[in-house]
């Protein structure tokens, strides 16, 4: 009986009327769509306290069989194709997570609405597995107004920092109202904005001769340095991230440095021009220490 049941849940989408029977099952759950799922209440009640006291109220005064005069009926508001997403996650049979973001997202909320927190991490692995977090500019909005909208902010912080990796201003948020709405579009705006400041504060203090800067730096002496003996093309590049957070990334970096060696190129006084492969890295390394410290002091996402 369990190899039957396990072959019944691989499939994404139930089919209509579709009838869910496991060993030993002594009750119905009902969706609003009118697929029923015969489980033993045992699995249940030990996977969720909301359902384990809806299922004992159920009991106490006579039940509605739906024509089944052995097993009582508990009827509940989701889909049978959330519904059975669910039970995947609590029986043991192979895990499904649908195959849109938005039905997974629901699946998320209805296993934190009825209190599943062993489910929920589970279920969060699974997506995880399934379907890595994009990085596109428009799959992560998605994700973010998805995740507004179900109250998770584990999601919705991981959205936005994916969101900061791009080019971004009020008009090119604007743009986007038919993906995301107005109400996200504000809060996604005030995180990127506190975390334009924290950037450029925690910058400008990495940027002190006594910061972490100077021991990533080591000998290397450039010709174009400023008075805190930093390279004049290193500050501009770590001030550009400031203002423009999406520049943390190892191509404009890169970039940055070859233009400098380019333009220095004749000039043999600058070190930069020979520079080991081990300083950029030092340096690197260095940074994005900074700029992670600086995204979990913005760690707090309201959502509603």
């Amino acid at each position: 009986m369990l190899q039957e049941v396990s072959n019944m849940l691989t499939s994404d989408q139930p089919p209509e009327n579709f009838l869910f029977e496991y060993h030993g099952a002594d009750l119905i759950l009902h969706s609003h769509d009118s697929h029923h799922f015969r489980v033993p209440k045992s699995y249940i009640i030990n996977s969720s306290p909301v359902l384990d006291e809806l299922i004992q109220k159920a009991l106490d005064p006579p039940i509605d069989t739906h024509g089944d005069a052995s097993l009582p009926v508990i009827q509940l508001p989701e889909s049978g194709t959330i519904l059975h997403g669910l039970l995947t996650f609590i029986f043991p049979v192979t895990p499904i997570v649908p195959s849109t973001t938005e039905k997974a997202m629901e699946l998320l909320s209805v296993a934190h609405k009825y209190q599943m927190v062993a489910i929920l991490v589970r279920i969060r692995d699974r997506i995880g597995q399934q379907n890595p977090p994009s990085t596109g500019l428009e799959p992560a909005l998605q994700m973010y107004s998805l995740a507004q909208k179900y109250g998770f902010r584990q999601e919705a912080l991981q959205a936005a920092q994916t969101i900061l990796k791009h080019p971004m201003s009020i008009a090119d948020l604007e743009d986007k109202l038919d993906v995301i709405p107005g109400t996200a579009l504000y809060e996604l705006w005030n995180y990127y904005v506190e975390v334009r400041a924290i950037l450029a504060s925690d910058l400008q203090e990495f940027m002190t001769p006594a910061s972490g800067i100077s021991g990533a730096l080591g000998s290397l002496r450039c010709s174009a340095s400023g008075s805190s003996k930093i390279p004049r093309w290193l500050c501009n590049y770590i001030t550009s991230i400031g203002n423009a957070p999406h520049l943390f990334n190892l191509v404009e970096f890169n970039m940055a440095l070859a233009r400098h060696m380019r333009d220095e190129g004749n000039n043999y006084g600058c070190a930069c021009v020979s520079i080991s492969s081990q300083i950029p890295l030092n340096i690197w390394e260095a940074l994005a220490a900074v700029i992670h410290g600086s995204l979990k002091k913005v760690s707090v996402i309201e959502v509603w």
